[in-house]
């Protein structure tokens, strides 16, 4: 469902069908333009909660890949100093008690990737992301108190931490901010106190300058990255909406119910509930646009689409324009006698509505044939056998006579 702000494409004083996904009054749009969506400045998400959770949760496994890098990267920048330290040892020039974090080093990342192939949604990704980075700090911490020699390299290692937080560490940004902050304030600390007596108190400044500006130009990248990447993400989806919408009437188009065909049929395959098509026909249009013209024959659809709309009541189901002048309505969890009761609804609705066609004798009224086709087997078959019965009994109908309903299940 896309629900993302736009002042151009979605006025706020709009509401949005949650059968369709479309706007009140967006029919009457036929070309409308992408514009930017909104994005809190300060904090980086999505004006829309719901928008911003899918955006999340779509780039998941891209997230939960980077962490992999992250801590390959880690274990492996711990096997190069457990290496230096071991010819340390060796050469006398360091005690055994020094190899041990280092070691510690190389085995905790690969901990760390063990724990996050567990993880399934991007908040306990998080979590783990922010206790990994924890740990490693403190690891670090002890190897520069445990290697006094390590000291003179820790600013320049803290600035390189920082940006890897801001930029790499896949997070939320005020995530970002909060966690680097705590990392510039502990590390920056712990290394004054431990270069205290040692270095003259300008070394300490210098890092305390470096260190603000390394957080002050990660806030500002940090913050254009992950803007840009949700915005990206959002006009994404406003773009398939757009692409999945019949433009004259509103409502989905053939892509659409392609898809949502396509997955509720698995859907209900797996669960055992039945699923039906109606397959909806204007009777007599092509007379209708010969006598009204074009202009007024779009009218009618427009018409007959929202009148369709209107009378499927529930959430699930979607009511498509398949092409021309027919329509799809999908049914999910209904059965035979279920989708029968449908169409008959909906051919009651048309005829109530009263809509005059000039063209036909004694200036009759506008009517729909109706080919009504349920599955309850899923075995062995394919979506496309429920729309081929659904289009054989549409025809049965017209053949009968139209203004009728035929209905069957697909043996």
């Amino acid at each position: 469902m896309l629900r993302v702000y736009s002042s151009a494409l979605f006025p706020p004083n709009r509401t949005m069908d949650t059968r369709t996904s479309v706007y009140d009054g967006y029919r009457h749009r036929r070309t409308p333009d992408l514009e930017p969506v909104a994005v809190m400045r300060w904090t980086a998400r999505l004006v829309d909660p719901q928008t911003e959770q899918d955006y999340r949760a779509d780039r998941f496994s891209e997230d939960r890949r980077r962490a992999f890098v992250l801590m390959g990267l880690a274990s492996g920048a711990g096997c190069l100093n457990f290496l230096v330290q071991l010819h340390s040892y060796r050469t006398g020039s360091s005690t055994f008690d020094a190899l041990l974090p280092p070691f510690l080093a190389i085995w905790l990342p690969w901990l760390g990737i063990i724990v996050v192939r567990r993880l399934r949604s991007p908040y306990s990704l998080e979590w783990a992301l922010v206790a990994a980075i924890s740990v490693g700090t403190v690891m670090r911490l002890i190897m520069v108190t445990l290697h006094p020699v390590m000291a003179t390299m820790w600013p320049t290692l803290m600035v390189g931490m920082v940006f890897v937080i801001y930029l790499y560490l896949p997070v939320r940004f005020v995530t970002a901010v909060a966690l680097a902050c705590a990392f510039s304030v502990v590390a920056w600390g712990w290394w004054a106190i431990l270069q205290a007596g040692q270095q003259p108190i300008e070394h300490a400044g210098r890092a305390a300058v470096w260190l603000l500006f390394a957080n002050a130009l990660g806030f500002i990248a940090a913050n254009s990255l992950q803007r840009s990447q949700r915005v990206q993400y959002a006009q994404s989806l406003m773009l398939k909406e757009l692409l999945s919408t019949d433009s004259m009437t509103g409502i989905g188009n053939r892509r659409r119910f392609d898809d949502a065909l396509d997955r509720e049929w698995r859907r209900c395959s797996r669960s055992g509930k039945p699923l039906s098509l109606l397959m909806i026909d204007v009777d007599h249009f092509k007379a209708y646009n010969d006598h009204c013209g074009h202009v007024q024959g779009d009218e009618c659809l427009r018409r007959v689409a929202r009148l369709l709309l209107d009378s499927v009541g529930r959430p699930g189901d979607l009511v498509a324009r398949y092409g021309g002048e027919e329509f799809v309505c999908l049914l999910p969890e209904i059965g035979e006698a279920g989708a029968h009761a449908v169409a008959d609804k909906l051919a009651a609705v048309l005829a109530k509505a009263d809509i005059l066609h000039p063209a036909l004798e004694s200036r009759g009224r506008l009517t729909v044939s109706i080919g009504a086709a349920t599955v309850e087997d899923f075995d062995g078959r394919q979506p496309g056998a429920l729309v081929a019965l659904a289009d054989k009994l549409l025809y049965e109908a017209k053949r009968a006579g139209r203004d009728k309903v035929m209905a069957r299940k697909l043996d």
